[in-house]
């Protein structure tokens, strides 16, 4: 389903239970300022509503290898095209989205000639008098009297005659703002053009603009039965411009019953408080748990299957990073700080994302861990690094060993990665300079990773752990090649281990011959927290 229609659907089911509870609890009621600023407030509240979510962390205590991961953190091959759902929509979809950009469009159509006509009207009618910010035109159709944003509207026929109590009136609906408020209601109105409750709390508010309307009137000291009188005697015309306030509207009966009506008690204003356990409801329904491990919160574990798997409702996101700390997102740059809040805006419409990071191979790790943790903040835990734009080559050679002699990396407490034991922990450093450290000790070449690595898993078979630490000033390039050899080392071993057993590649295995050498060899690299 497209992101925009699950909104949609937010948002209708929210106006209906706000409008709902309106209905049943204050629609009877006298408070006619309250009732508006309700029937707005929630209107407005539930387009807001789905943008509201709240994250709530849980912790747990997890395997190590459990098949459940906090985050995927491997895509060590060339980024794909980002940004596209991967397989193609529905039909029927297409269709829903077709027909609710149909009904906007159509709704769009409605008001904007509205208000053409309207303003068609004022530019041909006659400025007979300026009071203040209002004008009041005068035209030569034979309309009821109606008001819009700083103007009112009389026939010549209603200036002829006691057109005192018809002024006040329109004056009333535009010292509230009403216009302004029917017009909100309107644009809100193209976008839940299906939603039923929409049309009824449109047409509620215009009925409590009249009582409001008649209500200023006759605290003015008009006599409240030559007011409906005169009520009566215009109940003839019509405007018929659907966002101008009408001093003649349809619900002419209620109009008279409300101003002859007893005052609510106040005390039953406290119903508004209806809407308290609305949004709380709201916000719990969107709210949703990240679980995070309970020994550290920035650790991740790369398992066996490195990229998600493509259900047609994930998204990429393509984040590329720059060394000063700038995020470019595609169509905008942001700052490291900000991309919390961009990345919870745009989960809104993206419920399924999956952010990849990219960045130069000199951009220093630092800057990346700063990036990560703002995506985990914003409850982002789906990431992929992916590989630079410049990848690093197959194989390289590393800093001459006299760069760093006397740096040895720091020793790791038995505790670094609960559950496992010390002995069975190969640590892999790689300080500022880029210097790979295997368990203290420095290697010249990818060759002997590879070599030292492999000696290693062989050894410990399915207790192996590798642990992946860096320094803050660690090139990304360095970070991510390392990542690779890690990966071959586990690929070489599988590979060995298949044609010793089989007598065939991997790739030929059977699900429960392959199963078994993963038994074997489980991938287990776990990154440690980055040194200061």
């Amino acid at each position: 389903m497209s992101p925009l229609l699950i909104y949609e659907g937010k948002v209708a089911l929210a106006l209906a239970l706000f409008y709902m509870f309106y209905r049943l609890l204050l629609k009877k009621e006298t408070f006619h300022r309250l009732n508006r600023i309700v029937l707005v407030g929630t209107a407005v509240l539930s387009f807001l509503l789905p943008f509201c979510i709240i994250t709530v962390r849980r912790t747990v205590e997890s395997p190590v290898r459990s098949e459940v991961r906090d985050a995927v953190l491997a895509d060590l091959t060339a980024p794909e095209t980002l940004g596209a759902v991967s397989d193609a929509a529905p039909w029927w979809q297409t269709a829903l989205g077709i027909l609710f950009w149909a009904g906007v469009a159509f709704v769009l159509f409605r008001v904007a000639l509205s208000i053409l006509s309207i303003r068609r009207i004022i530019r041909n009618g006659e400025v007979v008098r300026e009071e203040g910010d209002y004008r009041i035109i005068v035209t030569e159709r034979d309309i009821a009297p109606f008001s819009w944003m700083k103007y009112i509207v009389l026939s010549r026929k209603d200036w002829q005659g006691p057109y005192g109590p018809i002024l006040a009136h329109e004056k009333a609906h535009l010292d509230f703002g009403h216009s302004a408020e029917v017009l909100l209601v309107d644009l809100m109105a193209a976008f839940q053009w299906f939603n039923p409750a929409i049309w009824m709390l449109r047409a509620d508010l215009q009925e409590i603009h009249e009582y409001e309307a008649d209500d200023a009137v006759l605290r003015g000291g008009a006599d409240i039965k030559e007011y409906q009188y005169l009520l009566i005697r215009k109940a003839v015309g019509k405007s018929g411009y659907s966002v101008a306030n009408s001093f003649n509207h349809s619900i002419l009966k209620n109009r008279i019953t409300m101003m002859s009506k007893s005052r609510s008690p106040l005390v039953r204003g406290l119903r508004v408080l209806y809407v308290l356990p609305l949004v709380c409801l709201g916000l719990g329904l969107q709210a949703r748990t990240v679980y995070v491990p309970g020994d550290k919160d920035n650790k991740i574990i790369l398992q066996e299957e490195t990229a998600p798997e493509k259900d047609g409702s994930s998204v990429r996101l393509l984040l590329n990073l720059t060394a000063d700390g700038t995020v470019d997102t595609g169509n905008t740059q942001v700052g490291i700080p900000e991309i919390g809040a961009f990345i919870q805006t745009l989960n809104v419409f993206i419920p399924e994302m999956i952010v990849e990071i990219n960045a130069a191979p000199d951009v220093p790790m630092r800057v990346v861990m700063d990036l990560r943790e703002e995506l985990r903040k914003a409850g982002t835990l789906r990431i992929n690094y992916t590989s630079p734009k410049t990848p690093a080559p197959e194989s390289r050679s590393l800093p001459p060993a006299d760069a760093q002699a006397q740096e040895k990396a720091s020793p790791y407490p038995p505790e670094m990665v609960p559950g496992v034991n010390r002995e069975d922990l190969c640590v892999a450093l790689i300080n500022a300079n880029d210097r790979i450290f295997f368990e203290d000790r420095a290697v010249q070449d990818d060759a002997e990773i590879l070599r030292k690595g492999t000696d290693f898993l062989k050894k410990h078979g399915a207790r192996t752990h590798f642990v992946l630490r860096n320094d803050n000033g660690t090139s990304y390039g360095a970070y991510l090649h390392l990542q690779s050899l890690l990966r071959q080392i586990y690929d070489s071993v599988r590979e060995e281990t298949a044609q010793e057993l089989y007598c065939k590649p991997m790739t030929e295995l059977s699900p429960s011959e392959s199963e078994e050498i993963l038994r074997r060899y489980p991938l287990a690299i776990t990154e440690a927290e980055p040194r200061r």
